[in-house]
């Protein structure tokens, strides 16, 4: 999605380009957000606090890195403050690595429609859903997650593990590995 020329306008206070950016970011922010917080209610407080957070912040955007990568950090810097501020946010703690499933998530999740795999991730106890959301969906790695969460490297690559093991149960119920030769 090419929005690159609505920067300038909007430093310079275009609301017209601002209703833009808005609407082609709005529907994905949304998707974003329920995965962190499984309501659509807040998804929607989220979406609106995180563009009030981009236009009012706009012009500290330097123009180095993807502007898309910029909004979305504000976003699911929104959601975690949402699940941390509302307790809702917890790590099972454990200073042990389990070893990495070898289960081919893309075949698996290729199979299954959108409505079935968030029903799946939303068995997930919220602090695996949280890593497993900002590990394989939004490809931060363990050190920044580790930042943003305050916890350790090997804790969000052991939350990561867990996450992986219990979806990999979840979809072995499902039937859904039967496909995959």
């Amino acid at each position: 999605m090419k929005i690159d020329h609505l920067i300038p306008l909007i430093q310079k206070g275009d609301r017209k380009a601002f209703k833009e950016l808005y609407e082609a970011y709005a529907p994905i922010f949304k998707g974003m957000a329920f995965r962190y917080t499984g309501d659509l209610d807040q998804c929607n407080d989220l979406i609106q606090e995180t563009f009030i957070k981009i236009f009012k912040n706009i012009n500290t955007y330097t123009g180095e890195g993807n502007f898309e990568g910029w909004m979305k950090r504000i976003l699911i810097n929104n959601c975690l403050n949402y699940l941390q501020k509302e307790k809702k946010y917890i790590l099972e703690s454990t200073d042990t690595v389990l070893e990495q499933t070898s289960t081919n998530w893309n075949e698996a999740i290729s199979s299954m429609t959108f409505d079935e795999i968030l029903a799946i991730l939303d068995k997930l106890p919220l602090g695996y859903k949280t890593v497993f959301n900002l590990s394989v969906l939004d490809n931060y790695s363990h050190q920044e997650i580790g930042e943003m969460l305050g916890i350790s490297e090997s804790a969000s690559r052991s939350q990561l593990t867990k996450a992986k093991k219990k979806l990999k149960e979840e979809l072995e119920k499902i039937n859904v590995f039967s496909f995959i030769a």
